[in-house]
């Protein structure tokens, strides 16, 4: 079986775990912008159907547009990105998984600033966050974990980590993240 549906299989199941009532998207293989757009235009329509409040439903799109880019982004310039995403529909919140293949260095760095992360508070991230956007070796591509902290201050903490080498030097990098329905 292939790495992607086997990681997809894991995410649905830790998402039904936590009682989704609904998949609104799951993807697994290459993944693209116009993959994207289709998962922010599903993910909006379910939100909606819900009458979720604007506020569940702008964090909830920012969440899954930064995973995503995260996804896209470790992918380089000559590979296509594959990975795993899946977002399902609890009745407290919403649940966001995305998986990917990452460099175990890179997977490293990702958890070490995850819990960095989860040990703030909500004005601790606040302040990174501002830091951060005043750092002027920012580049257009990114790089600054500028998307990591956006997902952390727009969803719930803990984000939950797992990390399983995949051979060499690449990792199985999952990201499991909520995003609350009540404003």
């Amino acid at each position: 079986m292939p790495l992607q549906q086997t990681c997809v299989d894991q995410v649905r199941g830790q998402v039904l775990a936590h009682g989704a009532d609904a998949v609104l998207w799951e993807h697994a293989g290459v993944l693209t912008r116009v993959d994207l757009e289709s998962a922010v235009a599903r993910v909006e329509a379910g939100s909606l159907s819900v009458s979720d409040p604007v506020a569940v439903r702008k964090r909830l799109i920012s969440v899954l547009v930064e995973g995503v880019e995260n996804i896209l982004h470790h992918a380089g310039e000559d590979q296509e990105a594959e990975g795993s995403v899946l977002v399902g529909r609890t009745e407290e919140a919403y649940r966001i998984v995305l998986v990917n293949r990452v460099e175990l260095a890179t997977a490293a760095l990702l958890q070490h600033r995850i819990e960095m992360l989860n040990a703030m508070d909500e004005v601790a991230l606040k302040e990174h966050y501002l830091m951060l956007l005043a750092n002027e070796s920012r580049t257009a591509k990114g790089g600054a974990g500028l998307g990591l902290l956006t997902m952390a201050r727009r969803s719930q903490r803990p984000m939950r980590v797992h990390v399983s080498a995949n051979g060499g030097d690449h990792a199985v990098f999952c990201l499991e993240l909520a995003v609350a329905r009540a404003d």
